[in-house]
């Protein structure tokens, strides 16, 4: 069947496609939109569902890179102050420390604090006794320790709020639209050819941001382009419950296994470090799952202790710059692709970075593009408020506390993170398209310690009233199976338990039936 080609109605302000739905698109099309471009926000699936929301829940300040690169640990800071000051109800200021174990280099504390001071952030050098009195989980071992404004931030709040605001701003956000092609001619973007559930379709634009994160690599070979990319998976320990008050990072070199992150209800231990070739690699081998537990004995002395609840990985899209050592670590910079030098004009790509910094490669990004097509509009997402934002920082405790102060105990449909059916109902009846894996991004469904044993067949229980058309056994079923995906790794002790359970009713009261081969 022929594709239709779209026109839209406007004025003559260049129109502009951005391929990828994480933190990086999201804050592209928003900063284009706000310099008056016809954006639209192109998406394979929903918002959120690569690297964005598979990484270390981290909003930093940049100490982490104070000494092995000092500008990009600067705009860490910078953008870490300006996103808390947009989007406070995504982000939750637990403050950070950096503490030095006897086997760390003795010499790097030093560098760190001067590192910090030439990338203007605050840093304190504390007592370690008063670390070890206020954290008792870890190590007896500090030697020394320092604090910093490190903050947590929930991603899908984010995303959401920034798709709310390109739509306010007369934007488009197509989820679940995959790129078939980017149409050219004459050495410039003419289109994109798009697919989804209602067939395929062309937009014609004046010029395309492959924002796409790991997969840029695949989406630039649609427009016969090729960029330097090294994927890298990180795997992240997901444990029961906050097992620190503050995020803890050690204080040494960037390497794997040396941060722990308490975000929202759970605690998060990482990373791992893998090179590979698929940007869609992020099933976590049992050999991965003991390396994170060794590393983080060090910090964390009884680490097997805790209940862990699963894992999972992200996969980090660096730019490898030409000629780049072998044995160097990639720089976390981002970097703005403009593919007229590889002769198509009109076509961008915006890669490495990380979440903190998402706004400001947009604007990078933005500035590059407007160049080129002659639009003379500066980037204001710094300044220019998220629509509905809110003023309220997130506390993820709020929901429990909205539900004892309200005594609404019958209607919460997830006791682990306190969501109300109210809620549920509310969000299927805006929107007509979402799923129930959806629902556990939205609001955190599933996240606890059941993983979605008992919320996510009240959920479902809701989509079919609400929807009877809909496929809500089927639903239920792809959600346990995403959810086995990171249980299985780590069914031990409580966990295989509570995966023993999970399977019981699942299959004796539901119906569904535990595959024989776990999903990978």
């Amino acid at each position: 069947m022929t594709p239709r080609a779209e026109t839209r109605a406007g004025d003559h302000a260049p129109a502009v496609a951005v391929i990828g739905g994480g933190a990086t698109g999201c804050a592209v099309a928003r900063d284009l939109a706000l310099r008056g471009l016809r954006v639209t926000l192109i998406e394979a699936g929903d918002l959120g569902t690569g690297t964005s929301s598979r990484f270390h829940g981290m909003l930093q300040s940049g100490a982490r890179y104070a000494v092995s690169d000092t500008v990009y640990a600067a705009e860490c800071m910078r953008e870490r102050r300006t996103v808390a000051a947009l989007i406070p109800g995504a982000v939750e200021a637990v403050g950070g420390l950096f503490v030095a174990l006897r086997e760390d280099p003795p010499e790097f504390p030093d560098r760190f604090v001067k590192g910090c001071q030439a990338a203007a952030i605050p840093v304190e050098e504390i007592d370690p006794a008063l670390v070890m009195r206020e954290e008792p989980h870890l190590s007896r071992d500090i030697r020394r320790a320092f604090t910093v404004p490190d903050a947590t931030i929930n991603p899908w709040r984010l995303l959401n709020a920034l798709a709310a605001d390109i739509e306010a701003h007369g934007g488009r956000v197509l989820r679940r639209h995959r790129l078939l092609a980017v149409m050219t001619q004459g050495g410039r973007v003419r289109g994109v050819e798009l697919e989804s559930v209602e067939g395929r379709r062309v937009i014609p634009v004046d010029a395309v941001v492959n924002a796409a994160g790991p997969w840029a690599g695949r989406i630039a070979t649609l427009a016969e382009q090729s960029i330097g990319l090294q994927l890298t998976k990180g795997s992240i320990l997901v444990l029961a419950h906050r097992m620190v008050g503050r995020i803890v990072n050690r204080c040494r070199p960037p390497s794997s296994h040396d941060i722990i992150v308490p975000t929202g209800t759970v605690g998060l231990f990482g990373t791992t470090s893998e090179v590979v070739e698929d940007p869609g690699t992020t099933y976590v081998r049992p050999e991965e799952v003991q390396a994170l537990l060794d590393g983080a004995a060090p910090l964390i002395p009884e680490i097997r202790s805790f209940r862990a609840l699963r894992v999972w990985a992200g996969v980090r899209p660096l730019v490898k710059p030409e000629a780049w050592p072998e044995n160097q670590p990639l720089p976390r910079r981002h970097q703005v692709i403009d593919h007229s030098a590889q002769g198509l004009g009109g076509f961008f790509t915006v890669c490495g970075g990380s979440l903190t910094t998402h706004r400001s490669m947009a604007a990078d990004a933005g500035d590059h593009l407007c160049r080129q097509l002659g639009w003379n509009a500066p980037s204001s997402s710094a300044t220019t408020p998220l629509h509905g934002a809110g003023t309220e920082a997130w506390h993820p405790v709020a929901g429990h506390a909205q539900s004892e102060k309200a005594q609404a105990f019958s209607r919460q449909l997830c006791e682990c993170e306190a969501v109300q059916a109210g809620e549920v109902d509310r969000l299927l009846g805006e929107n007509p398209d979402i799923t129930l894996d959806d629902l556990r991004r939205r609001l955190r469904v599933g996240f606890g310690p059941c993983q979605g044993t008992f919320c996510a067949p009240r959920a479902a229980d809701l989509l079919a009233a609400l929807r009877p058309d809909a496929d809500a056994a089927g639903e239920l079923h792809g959600f346990w199976q995403e959810r086995l995906k990171g249980i299985a790794p780590v069914a031990w002790g409580p966990q295989a338990r509570q995966l023993l359970l999970n399977d019981s009713v699942y299959e004796r009261t539901l119906g569904l039936r535990l595959p024989d081969r776990m999903p990978t």
